[in-house]
């Protein structure tokens, strides 16, 4: 992963972490633990998927449906 795209998954991480404490009342330590610990991490991080490049609303609705269904789509 280049410096580009560890920047973008960073922001990412860090939208995704935010969205989640507002809407789970989640604390940073947990949210962060439930966005690094999803499959949803794994798929950003192959760049060959292109999430990175995913606005963050679009990337939370893949983590929302992984934390719902057990598995991102």
């Amino acid at each position: 992963m280049n410096e580009q795209t560890q920047y973008l998954t960073n922001s990412l991480v860090e939208q995704l972490a935010l969205m989640a404490m507002k809407d789970y009342g989640l604390t940073m330590i947990d949210a962060l633990s439930l966005v690094y610990h999803s499959q949803w991490y794994e798929k950003v991080t192959d760049t060959d998927t292109g999430l990175y490049f995913q606005s963050p609303a679009y990337n939370y609705r893949l983590l929302r449906h992984e934390m719902a269904f057990g598995k991102v789509n």
